[in-house]
Formats: C-alpha cells, structure tokens, sequence
C-alpha cells in the first residue's frame, strides 16, 4: 500500500532551475488550517507534493473514532497511487498548520513533467523506497504498550518538525493536541494524558497544550524501560 511517501526527499533531489519549472507546469496551491484537501474515498487523479505546511492523513475505525495514519510536511508525497485507474484516497487530509502549499499534478501534466524534466520522473521513482521503512516501523509499533507508541511517535516528530535547543531539547514545530497524539497511537485522550505525566516525571517531554519539546537522546534510550509501563 504506497498512497503516501514520507519524507520521500522529493525536492532535495531537484536543482533550483527544475523546482521553478515544475511550478510552472504545476502551480502551487495554498491552504488555511482546518481545510481539507481530499477524504477518503474520493477519486485519486493526481499527485499531491507538499512544499509548506502539516496535514494530518487520517480515517475512522470500525467504531469511528479517528486515526491519525501520517502527519505530512514538506517534500512528502501524497497520492503515489494517481495512475492506476480507478484510485481512491484511503484517508482524510486536512491543513493542521495555519499555512500549507501543496503542488498538485494529475496526469496530463505528469506527461508534461516527464517530457521536460526527466529528473523529476526519476526523482519520483527513487523516493518510493522510503514507504517501506515507514510501514516496517509501523507494523513493530502496532503491538507496544501506549507509553512506548507515544514515545515512538514524539521522537518521530521530532525528528520530522523538531528545531534543536539547549541542553539537549527538541522543540516540536508541528501543533498537535492531546487528542491528536491519542489518534496516533490508537489510544485514548485519557490514557495519552496519564502516559505524557509518566514521561514528564522521568524529565523526558515539557510542554502542553499543544506545543511539546523532548529530550531526544534520552527518550530513545528509555524505549526498552517503556515497554513495561501503560
């Protein structure tokens, strides 16, 4: 299942000159926070790059509360599926951030891209192996206890939207509610609440309401302990 890349380092593969031309034949889109993009279930004509911003990839499970499967920031692709006949999106996405730009390109101008711009064809091929270490990692996680899920998915973001600070501390970019990171970790508001106070008490993650930094190194070294708790 490839409808999403994380990370797929898609524009770093890029020279300056191609990123402009790209944009010429594809312009960018821009998103407030809140809006969807795509649901789930809605036809899959084109390629979804991420320049700027946070979506949250999301669907209900079989007794409707959310899931968050992915949140993608730039140079992600969304979509991957776009040329097989008859795809469809497999979850919602929606703007968490106050400000996303995404690059759309459907099909007719994937031709166009892959006439003019040989390397963005190429570029494209080249990230799909990242999709699976993602998956890899997920299937590892699913069967952890909430505490080393949570932990797995604060040390993922802050890798992904992490701004480095003193002492060891990551500040995490992306605004993420309680009930968000819950949604992650296929857990409850409660539980994700009790979890961050564990973690908060062994000197680990600070913050609240949203805006959370952790200690990397020492978060990462705390996983095998984590197994054991909530």
């Amino acid at each position: 299942m490839s409808w999403f890349i994380p990370q797929a380092g898609f524009l770093e593969r890029l020279s300056n000159e191609e990123k402009m031309q790209l944009g010429q034949i594809c312009p960018p889109r821009n998103f407030s926070k809140g809006h969807t993009v795509f649901r789930a279930g809605d036809s899959c004509g084109q390629l979804t790059v991420v320049l700027k911003g946070v979506l949250k990839l999301s669907r209900n499970t079989a007794q409707g509360k959310e899931r968050i499967i992915h949140l993608a920031g730039p140079g992600d692709i969304l979509g991957a599926e776009f040329l097989e006949d008859g795809a469809v999106h497999h979850a919602d996405a929606v703007c968490v951030s106050d400000e996303v730009v995404t690059c759309p390109i459907d099909r007719e101008q994937f031709l166009q891209v892959s006439k003019r711009l040989p390397q963005v064809a190429l570029s494209l091929v080249g990230s799909l192996s990242a999709q699976l270490n993602h998956l890899q990692d997920q299937v590892e996680s699913a069967s952890a206890s909430v505490a080393e899920r949570l932990a797995r998915s604060l040390l993922w973001l802050a890798h992904r939207f992490g701004e480095a600070e003193e002492e060891g501390w990551v500040q995490i970019s992306a605004t993420l509610r309680q009930e968000d990171l819950a949604a992650m970790t296929a857990s409850t508001r409660v539980t994700v609440t009790q979890t961050m106070g564990v973690l908060r008490d062994m000197g680990l993650v600070e913050g609240g309401r949203g805006a959370y930094r952790v200690k990397e190194r020492e978060l990462a070294a705390a996983l095998e302990d984590l197994r054991f708790q909530i």
